[in-house]
């Protein structure tokens, strides 16, 4: 059996988790976790040439227990001679705000603090206790909850600058260490309670199956790690894949060719959404398999599909674009105004200016593109006016004996829904003259018989 110290010194060279010199913030609670982590660490120290620094978050969940542990953080880390920041933050009020669980908020707090701190001392190490027990319970709590290949691998023994040394190593190791070493300990009274789901794996879970199987602990161990050397292949082929698929890529939005996408596999296809998602928003909280599963179940017809995600996102399949962007509180959209004639007319929310001028004859040919349009003046009645599109809306497309819905007019032209609020439509007392460049109304073209022309001409295009 290796000891304790070379199990972790094992870890550290597996898992590259420091090079010599490194400048470590050890996350401290006062339980025997992060005491034994620390205590290592502080043996190591000479060995690797390391400077550690201890950081203790009291997360105002627990009244005078917290002032004990404080104080023993305070006697513990003066022993060693290793300097400590403490602070505190209100968890219930960020569960509350952020509608969060317990244990996430807890989380996110811990981890926002080990940054400043880390920041703070120019540390580009963050080393936290989590043990092979916590990869245990963690593996057990997301089969009870249900969860994908990354939630199966368990807690990673390094992300970044975040470590854990002791990811390898059992809570009864660290039991027996802390006698070894006559380190005392907190006990934190919460970990004893039943009605956290954690506790509840812990204490009765584990021991229940351990009947069945005693290495049932090292068999789990197993599953992760081979969980986790497949994921790690998966989310590189994902990767790859994922950058050959963007076609447009912002801080508001992404766009993937759904094409190429529809012809992988679904297990690279829900990996590639949640990489799309990510990319976006930043993370993945609230994002369940739910979202991705139906998203994927949308029919490729004609049209858009789209689906809402938490925190003001959208899912979007859109004539051969796959996009996840953020919505925005106002999109821009055109206000309703009257043309001057002859004249200008600026439409900045849309990006968009147009001139208006009279010709007194015929022109000789005619642009092809839409961004320029020639119509009879002397079938006009009363003023042009410019306005957003609006419910049942119809028009008689150039050359077309019938009329049609501006929005089949859009659908059959493959224009994305977000995009068809921001055309604006010319129109004359109830009838709509030019869908702005794009298409003139039949009933207002040019004929052998017209005399006063009125051209008009997209000058800056934005969105159209």
């Amino acid at each position: 059996m290796r000891s304790l110290i070379e199990k972790v010194q094992q870890a550290i060279k597996k898992y590259r988790m420091f090079s010599p010199g490194a400048r470590i913030v050890v996350g401290v609670s006062g339980g025997p976790d992060s005491t034994t982590l620390l205590h290592l660490l502080f043996r190591l120290k000479s060995l690797y040439n390391l400077h550690l620094w201890g950081a203790y978050l009291d997360h105002q969940l627990r009244g005078k227990e917290v002032e004990e542990e404080i104080a023993w953080v305070r006697r513990f880390t003066s022993k060693l001679k290793i300097p400590v920041i403490i602070s505190s933050f209100n968890v219930p009020l960020l569960m509350k705000k952020e509608k969060l669980s317990l244990e996430e908020a807890a989380r996110i707090a811990r981890y926002k603090f080990l940054n400043e701190v880390s920041h703070k001392v120019k540390a580009n190490i963050i080393a936290v206790g989590h043990t092979a027990s916590d990869q245990i319970e963690t593996f057990l709590l997301h089969l009870l909850r249900g969860s994908g290949m990354q939630g199966f691998c368990g807690i990673p023994p390094r992300r970044e600058r975040i470590i854990r040394p002791l990811i390898e190593v059992f809570r009864e190791e660290i039991i027996e260490y802390c006698r070894e070493y006559g380190l005392r300990f907190c006990v934190d009274s919460s970990n004893k309670e039943t009605m956290f789901l954690r506790n509840k794996i812990r204490l009765q879970l584990i021991p229940y199956l351990c009947q069945y199987n005693p290495q049932i602990k090292k068999s789990i161990l197993k599953t992760i790690e081979i969980l986790r050397e497949e994921n790690e292949y998966l989310e590189k082929e994902t990767e790859r894949i994922f950058k050959s698929l963007i076609e447009e890529e912002n801080e508001e939005e992404i766009v993937l060719n759904d094409e190429e996408f529809s012809s992988y596999p679904v297990a690279l296809q829900r990996r590639i959404i949640r990489k799309a998602i990510f990319q976006v928003k930043g993370n993945l909280r609230k994002i369940q398999f739910s979202h991705i599963d139906s998203f994927l179940k949308l029919e490729k017809e004609k049209g858009c599909k789209r689906i809402s995600l938490p925190e003001n996102l959208l899912l979007q399949r859109d004539y051969g674009k796959l996009s996840v962007r953020k919505k925005k509180d106002k999109e821009a959209s055109l206000s309703s105004r009257k043309l001057t004639i002859p004249g200008e007319v600026d439409l900045p929310e849309i990006g968009l200016k147009l001139r208006i001028e009279i010709i007194y004859r015929r022109p000789s040919s005619f642009p092809e593109g839409g961004e320029e349009v020639y119509l009879d003046l002397d079938k006009l009645k009363g003023p042009l006016v410019l306005r957003r599109r609006l419910k049942g809306d119809r028009f008689r497309p150039l050359g077309m004996n019938g009329s049609k819905k501006i929005k089949d007019f859009f659908i059959d032209l493959k224009i994305p829904r977000e995009k068809r609020d921001k055309i604006p439509l010319l129109v004359n007392g109830e009838r709509i003259v030019w869908v702005v460049g794009y298409c003139l109304d039949d009933h207002f073209k040019i004929t052998k018989d017209t005399r006063k022309v009125l051209k008009i001409k997209v000058l800056k295009d934005g969105s159209c």
